[in-house]
C-alpha cells in the first residue's frame, strides 16, 4: 500500500503531493493575497486567490506545512 499517490484537494485540483517542489503565500501588485504552488510537470505555477478561493488561506497553507515541513 505504500506505492499509492497521495494527493491534496486545493480548489478544485487535486495535485500529487510527489511533483510539489514549492508553494508559499504571497501578494500581487494590486495587494490580492494568493496560494502559489509549483510542481515538477506543469508549466505555469498554480494560483489561488483569498477572492475566489472557497477556502481559507491560512488554513490551506497550514495543510501543506503539516504535510511538508519536518518538526
Amino acid at each position: 500500500m505504500g506505492d499509492f499517490r497521495r494527493f491534496i484537494k486545493i480548489g478544485e485540483d487535486r495535485i500529487n503531493v510527489e511533483e510539489i517542489v514549492s508553494y508559499g503565500l504571497a501578494v500581487d501588485e494590486d495587494e490580492d493575497r494568493y496560494i502559489y504552488l509549483e510542481t515538477k510537470t506543469s508549466e505555469d505555477i498554480f494560483r489561488y486567490y483569498e477572492e475566489d478561493a472557497d477556502f481559507e488561506l491560512e488554513e490551506k497553507l497550514s495543510e501543506l506545512d503539516d504535510l511538508f515541513l519536518i518538526k
